[in-house]
């Protein structure tokens, strides 16, 4: 297929796509496995295609699996997008995107350094076509797994239209390539990125796509052949190229203007299945693995759907997981282990994410470890002779830092008597936080234990003839929840959505309780101390409606969370 216009980019189309007689469409895939197959005689076309679809995270940064081979290989993908919002179909406009990307400003620079050299090899189609050569070369040539496509080293690839070799490259020096796959790898992460957002909707997805693939012909072109040509050239950002192309989109979708705007474009909160904060982990061969850091938290996650599906991806409120993003991200590592913080029942869901590609593989409904409540300066110990005035303990063992996923911490204090070894630790067994002590050369001996470690609970002793005794953690807000004044508030989100802002009043049993009842709606979450006389505090109970939600919740660092099933709850406290 050659010439014609492009019915949405409105852009000329100036290369040639290939097919074969097996698959009903030709497009920018086949086109590439069909010169695939030339250049490797091993291959036969459906052995080329399948190549491509088990590679395609890595090869284009877009997961397609080769169980969905059929949008791409037999349907209209751009139609089966709109008309079915199959994600599946938004992935493999992207690949087709970034495909077209690559090999139109391949071989504009091509043709441009050609030119600059007085060579009259190309045109702007064999050229393009030499684009595509080119990345089945680099395809064939790549030992072992495949890699992603390296826009700097296509050019290494590139052969005249009669097979020889190319030497008339211009100012096409080290610095220009480098150049070019800076903004090509852009083009990748951003159509990577918009084919696992499955929170927005088709429409929206699919002129984001158009938007780059009409940018990418209409400027990057433009700007490679100059760089090519040594003149004076600027590639515009992605937000930049898709600002300026949106305009001159054809109407995507019948009687319905093409949306512009993300936040209008989400789908509903309803269709969400909640998941909250989750820890992430990878493991690379032959490494212990590593929980990931990041910059910025990726807050709650879900999943669009009512259930998890094999194929989905995490989403937050601001689009897909990033974990590329962590500071420690693990490149190498095989998957990406997604596990729920907070537990409903007893239970947590762990995700299995591929790498690349971040969709789920599989998920599983596991018992919850329980963890040390984070601390960053350790447990405050308190003791009380009637349960009601608490005093600061003359005996700190546990002022260390205790981290996340930590399961016990101890310390050894000692005086003219001997040392004595105190510990904290969880005890999965007897499902409760114990409290020991072991004495320098004795046995370990139970103090006390509590089925829920929050802050200021009270614990259970084994001896009656002790004080009671509870722990402040030391990063837990301990003056929650304020009483209101003309500069503080506390709103709710709910499920990912905006933020509301709650009432606040007293209450006469102790404490404060803080509501969220709309007059045009049934929502009515309220939240107030689980023990308002003894603990004003907290720990607290969120309701919603008359339903107990959680009777542990707290406040930390001004925020609470609470995620029960489909959905969550975060209450954030802001005092200017």
């Amino acid at each position: 297929v050659t010439g014609g216009t492009d019915s949405i980019t409105g852009v000329a189309f100036t290369g040639e796509l290939k097919g074969f007689p097996q698959y009903k469409t030709v497009s920018p895939l086949t086109t590439l496995a069909y010169h695939l197959k030339e250049e490797d005689t091993s291959l036969t076309a459906d052995t080329a295609v399948d190549l491509l679809f088990a590679s395609s995270s890595t090869l284009f940064g877009v997961e397609l699996e080769v169980s969905n081979k059929d949008v791409m290989l037999n349907k209209d993908y751009v139609a089966e997008s709109i008309l079915a919002d199959n994600q599946a179909a938004i992935a493999a406009q992207s690949i087709a995107t970034y495909l077209e990307s690559v090999t139109e400003t391949v071989g504009s620079a091509v043709k441009g350094a050609d030119e600059s050299d007085k060579g009259s090899n190309f045109t702007t189609k064999s050229a393009k076509v030499e684009g595509y050569r080119s990345i089945a070369r680099q395809i064939r040539d790549t030992v072992g797994a495949k890699t992603e496509i390296n826009p700097e080293t296509l050019f290494n690839k590139v052969k005249l239209p009669n097979g020889n070799a190319w030497t008339t490259t211009g100012s096409l020096d080290t610095t220009a390539r480098q150049t070019v796959k800076s903004s090509l790898d852009n083009v990748r992460l951003q159509l990577g990125e918009l084919s696992r957002s499955e929170l927005y909707n088709a429409n929206y997805l699919t002129t984001q796509i158009q938007a780059v693939n009409r940018g990418v012909k209409e400027d990057y072109a433009v700007q490679a052949e100059r760089l090519a040509k040594g003149d004076p050239s600027r590639f515009k950002s992605i937000n930049e190229l898709v600002t300026e192309s949106t305009g001159s989109l054809a109407q995507i979708e019948k009687d319905k203007a093409n949306e512009t705007d993300a936040d209008t474009s989400k789908k509903p909160s309803t269709d969400f299945f909640q998941l909250g904060g989750m820890t992430y982990t990878m493991q690379e061969k032959g490494e212990d693995a590593i929980t990931l850091s990041f910059k910025s938290t990726p807050g709650q996650m879900f999943v669009v759907g009512t259930e998890i599906q094999k194929g989905q991806f995490l989403n937050n409120e601001s689009g897909p997981f990033r974990p590329n993003e962590a500071l420690n991200y693990a490149k190498a590592a095989p998957t990406i282990i997604a596990t729920q913080v907070t537990a409903s029942s007893g239970k947590v869901y762990e995700i299995t994410l591929a790498n690349p590609g971040f969709q789920v593989l599989s998920s599983q409904l596991k018992d919850a470890t329980k963890y040390l409540p984070v601390a960053l300066s350790g447990y405050v110990a308190q003791d009380s002779f009637d349960g009601v005035k608490w005093t600061t303990s003359p005996v700190q063992p546990f002022t260390a830092s205790v981290a996340a996923n930590q399961t016990s911490t101890s310390a050894t204090l000692s005086d003219k008597l001997g040392s004595v070894t105190h510990e904290i630790e969880y005890n999965s067994s007897t499902s409760r936080y114990e409290y020991s002590k072991t004495p320098e050369g004795g046995s370990k001996t139970l103090v006390a234990h509590i089925a829920d470690f929050t802050n200021e609970a009270q614990w259970t002793n084994i001896s009656s003839k002790d004080a009671a005794r509870r722990f402040q953690i030391s990063n837990v807000d301990t003056n929650q929840i304020h009483s209101p004044n003309a500069t503080n508030e506390y709103k709710l989100s709910l499920n990912g959505g905006s933020q509301e802002t709650m009432t606040n009043t007293g209450l006469k049993s102790g404490g404060r309780q803080l509501r969220y009842a709309p007059l045009d709606s049934t929502t009515n979450v309220s939240l107030a101390p689980t023990d308002g006389e003894n603990a004003p505090n907290g720990p607290f109970t969120l309701l919603n409606g008359l339903e107990s939600v959680s009777t542990t919740a707290q406040f930390i660092n001004n925020t609470l969370t609470v995620t029960a099933g489909k959905n969550s709850y975060v209450i954030t406290y802001t005092s200017n």
